[in-house]
């Protein structure tokens, strides 16, 4: 059997600015790579190691898979980069503040309060933002689908050949999407928190969930 440890990247500026991030390079703030230290710092404490790592190869997922291995003890593990494992492409609405996006495309005044009062779900974003590029050559945009299949093609490529317990650093609503995907309730939860994780097993094809959106780890290792 081999256990995916998903976990979506710290805090970045881009978070605290309210701006949808997609595919968009955003660097993590000074409270994210603390987070991610603190993440390392609690695996270490619970004596988690890893066979092998992986990350998105957006710069927010791979600086924090890098300073989690650091303070984990595990920095000679080599770090494999994986285009699948990155966030939804938003295509033209990658940087614009969240309030703004939501306001054009569903007349919505405040994105989060919608998604937290299920008036709007990632699905539904997906598709609409799909729909809203369609305007651009080429259409960079994802819809639910798109980003669902080229997630979950990546994650079984990544576990072939592989054995044990491995670190998928990745981002938040694209692993929610996942979720859904292979029919595990989310109970209507559109956030990942940040550093938060999300552990996996597969076995014969199938993927098991075991924890969701887990921040046991990151809480022992401010605690050490």
């Amino acid at each position: 059997m081999t256990e995916l440890w998903l976990v979506r990247h710290g805090q970045t500026e881009y978070n605290v600015q309210d701006r949808v991030q997609g595919m968009a390079n955003s660097a993590l703030t000074p409270a994210g790579r603390a987070g991610a230290a603190a993440l390392g710092r609690g695996f270490k404490q619970a004596g988690v190691t890893f066979d092998a790592a992986f990350s998105s190869d957006l710069a927010r997922a791979q600086d924090t898979a890098q300073l989690a291995l650091a303070a984990a003890g595990q920095a000679s593990l080599p770090l494999t980069l994986d285009a699948g494992l990155r966030e939804e492409n938003y295509g033209k609405y990658e940087g614009q503040l969240t309030n703004d996006f939501a306001q054009s495309l569903f007349g919505l005044p405040d994105f989060k309060a919608a998604l937290l009062a299920h008036e709007l779900n990632l699905a539904q974003i997906a598709d609409a933002t799909y729909a809203a590029n369609a305007d651009q050559t080429p259409n960079r945009a994802e819809d639910n689908g798109m980003v669902q299949r080229r997630f979950d093609a990546a994650l079984r490529t990544l576990t072939v050949g592989q054995t044990g317990r491995l670190l998928v650093v990745t981002h938040g609503t694209v692993t929610l999407m996942w979720l859904n995907y292979i029919g595990f309730d989310t109970r209507g939860q559109e956030m990942l928190h940040n550093t938060s994780v999300t552990r996996v097993a597969y076995a014969d094809g199938i993927f098991t969930v075991h924890d969701f959106d887990d921040d046991t780890y990151l809480t022992l290792g401010k605690e050490a």
